[in-house]
């Protein structure tokens, strides 16, 4: 995907949270791979760990949507209560790069 490309997907992300979050990973080497199953969605995925670091980002949301990793590889909404993330939280995008990281 060219860098033109991959600059007008980040920016058409509708929630600016979820788009800062996609765009420090995407500066981090991330890239972005269609779902497999639904067209409205995306996931990014990181070549160094080979695997997919987010899912299910839905680029229209106003609210924001994303899946985390939780556990065997299984993905849940960030709003699931085993993840606890609230986006209207301040240190929400930090939380979530941290959990990334991991």
């Amino acid at each position: 995907m060219a860098n033109e490309e991959v600059i007008k997907k980040v920016e058409s992300i509708a929630n600016p949270k979820v788009r800062n979050i996609v765009r420090i990973c995407v500066e981090q080497g991330c890239r972005f791979k269609p779902h497999p199953s639904n067209p409205n969605l995306v996931n990014l995925f990181d070549p160094a760990r080979r695997k997919n670091v987010i899912g299910d980002i839905n680029l229209s949301s106003s609210r924001g949507y994303f899946t985390l990793e939780v556990e065997n590889g299984r993905f849940k909404s960030f709003r699931n209560e085993v993840i606890g993330l609230d986006i209207d939280e301040a240190e929400f995008e930090e939380r979530v790069l941290n959990r990334i990281k991991r």
